[in-house]
């Protein structure tokens, strides 16, 4: 477990710091593709408030949601100094996490209830935004991939808890309905029931409903967070058209 929330840490510095290079050397008004009406200026913020805020969250071990108005941003007046303002609050971040057990008790919105439900989900959100930062730039690189398959799987433990904030989430119901989901040349690697009052990662099933499958497990996670969608030519999918439909619909958060 030590060892994971090192991992954590260290995407969380090593993707954050790729999106303060890639702001640092690339038009803050590029749009992002994948994210319409954001601007790379956007991602740089939304990144950079959303650090400060977990940061904030975990040095006071906060016991319930800490509102964003109690967090100071220190957000500059000019847009032209965000990379410098998000590599400067980056080190804070890091400082902060490092210094921190792991195992204490605090708020969370998902399962774990303790700082490395934190690492963990600040890890996967530089991660992903730093895909939008490159795709602003054109200059996508790849995941690591373990750090990727930890995304997929993140993302499905916590998305039953996202119906607080995404209503949407609420609508992922059925009556015992399994999606599988994998890379090509595996077996599934994660499987999703949907039950009448509630949903979520269960064991192995023989015969799936549906199964998405993706060329690598990049574009898995690309897919979960809808950065692609399953016309994609990485995806590949079977089954239960419908269900999958419900699904991609109703799964964003």
């Amino acid at each position: 477990m030590a060892e994971t929330y090192a991992m954590h840490c260290e995407a969380i510095e090593r993707e954050g710091a790729r999106i303060g290079e890639v702001a640092r050397t690339h038009d803050l008004s590029a749009p992002v593709p994948c994210c319409p009406g954001w601007t790379l200026a956007d991602v740089v913020e939304h990144i950079g408030r959303l650090q400060q805020w977990f940061a904030a969250m975990i040095e006071r071990r906060s016991p319930e949601r800490l509102p964003f108005a109690e967090v100071d941003f220190g957000l500059p007046a000019d847009v032209a100094d965000y990379p410098e303002w998000l590599v400067a609050r980056q080190a804070v971040v890091a400082k902060v996490l490092r210094a921190a057990d792991p195992d204490a008790a605090m708020y969370t919105w998902g399962p774990g209830g303790a700082v490395r439900f934190w690492a963990r989900r600040m890890a996967m959100e530089c991660l992903i935004h730093r895909y939008d930062a490159e795709l602003a730039a054109a200059s996508v690189t790849a995941f690591d991939p373990a750090l990727a398959a930890d995304g997929v799987e993140e993302f499905l433990v916590n998305l039953p808890s996202a119906e607080n904030f995404t209503p949407a989430v609420s609508r992922l119901r059925g009556d015992g309905q399994t999606i599988g989901f994998g890379v090509w040349g595996t077996e599934v690697d994660w499987t999703v029931r949907l039950d009448a009052d509630s949903f979520g990662l269960v064991g192995a099933v023989a015969d799936p409903d549906a199964v998405v499958s993706a060329e690598t497990v990049d574009a898995l996670l690309l897919l979960v967070y809808g950065r692609i969608g399953v016309d994609d030519p990485r995806i590949k999918t079977k089954g239960d058209a419908d269900l999958l439909e419900k699904w991609f619909t109703n799964s964003r958060f």
